[in-house]
């Protein structure tokens, strides 16, 4: 390769070097300026919206001029940014608005719509904007599952009793997605479903009628009092402890004797349950019977044990203080939960 050929190859790397950082350099400014440009549209529709709920009707004339120049997709999405967070009359204004830019009847036709994601997306607007309808009870019965999980949250909006037995019968689902966006609805739902909850509990199968206790569980309600007494003598230890959790939540003292009862559950998964639940209640009648469990062979039941005993006050502190000077696991535990007491007292008075 003569000289010149040599320069000339040299001066093809270099340019093309050169039109390479250029280019990177003009890509690079016009991604920042696609970027800067959607988000400047979303801050004045925002600005506009939020002027809009104000409730002056001047302002919300023009607002509402304004959001009429911004695309749907920019309209929708600040839309269901706000939506949340909003309550009273101002979440009136926003369904009117809603109404008025078409973007809920959009919604509301979507949900019959042959393709899972619009029904999807169509129920997650309606959702966000707290709007009731009876459409709630056939999406539960979608036969996509994150449909089904979508008008369980939508259901809170309005818990008809309809919607209710939905959820309850959504608990029974092949989906997880969807048996804990059920449970989730029911519990934020509170006292409608209690009565519906309790028929349910009485005829549900092993699967169901866990998770309606978790749910009674969450909830607290004294109604659930009989069933969850009922359901300690359940053949299965998940559901015997979960009847416990039920009592201790209710927080009625009556329920202490049958806790104690529990302790000597041949599941230690029950008796666990047992001795949190005696915690709760403060039932310190039991100190005498949780005291055993610091010589419990496993140690989540040690440990369990000592936190209850903490928790029953002067009786349980003393059965502690009775127990830390021997030697064994028991003493130990005893040992660590009196520290635990001291530090406690200690970061109090600080």
């Amino acid at each position: 390769m003569s000289a010149v050929e040599l320069v000339t190859l040299l001066l093809i790397i270099i340019g093309c070097a050169i039109a390479g950082v250029l280019g990177t350099v003009v890509a690079s400014g016009l991604i920042q300026a696609r970027q800067t440009h959607p988000e400047a549209l979303l801050r004045s529709a925002r600005q506009a919206i939020i002027v809009a709920l104000s409730g002056d009707s001047s302002k919300s004339e023009a607002a509402f001029a304004t959001l009429n120049r911004f695309s749907r997709q920019c309209t929708v999405s600040v839309l269901l940014e706000l939506a949340p967070s909003v309550t009273g009359e101002s979440r009136s204004v926003l369904i009117s608005l809603g109404e008025s830019l078409g973007v809920l009847q959009r919604a509301r036709a979507g949900l019959t719509s042959r393709r899972w994601g619009v029904r999807l997306y169509s129920a997650r607007v309606l959702t966000a904007f707290g709007v009731e309808s009876d459409a709630v009870a056939s999406l539960l019965c979608d036969r996509s599952p994150e449909v089904r999980a979508q008008g369980a949250s939508w259901s809170v909006v309005q818990p008809s009793p309809a919607a209710i037995s939905g959820l309850i019968a959504l608990l029974d689902d092949d989906d997880g997605l969807c048996r804990f966006a059920a449970q989730d609805a029911l519990i934020r739902i509170g006292l409608p479903g209690v009565e519906a909850l309790i028929a349910a509990v009485a005829t549900a199968g092993e699967d169901v009628t866990a998770q309606i206790l978790t749910v009674a569980a969450a909830m607290g309600d004294e109604r659930f009092s009989p069933s969850a007494v009922a359901f300690t003598y359940h053949r299965l230890p998940a559901i015997r402890a979960l009847a416990a959790a039920v009592l201790a939540r209710i927080g009625d003292p009556s329920a202490g004797p049958m806790l104690v009862a529990l302790l000597d559950d041949e599941s230690d998964e029950v008796a666990m349950a047992a001795a949190a639940a005696l915690a709760t209640l403060s039932y310190w009648p039991a100190a005498a019977r949780v005291e055993p469990l610091l010589s419990h062979v496993s140690w989540d039941i040690r440990k369990q044990a000592a936190l209850t005993l903490l928790a029953l006050g002067a009786p349980g502190t003393i059965l502690l203080a009775a127990t830390a000077p021997g030697d064994g696991p028991g003493a130990e535990m005893a040992r660590q939960a009196l520290e635990l007491k001291s530090l406690s007292i200690t970061e109090e008075a600080a």
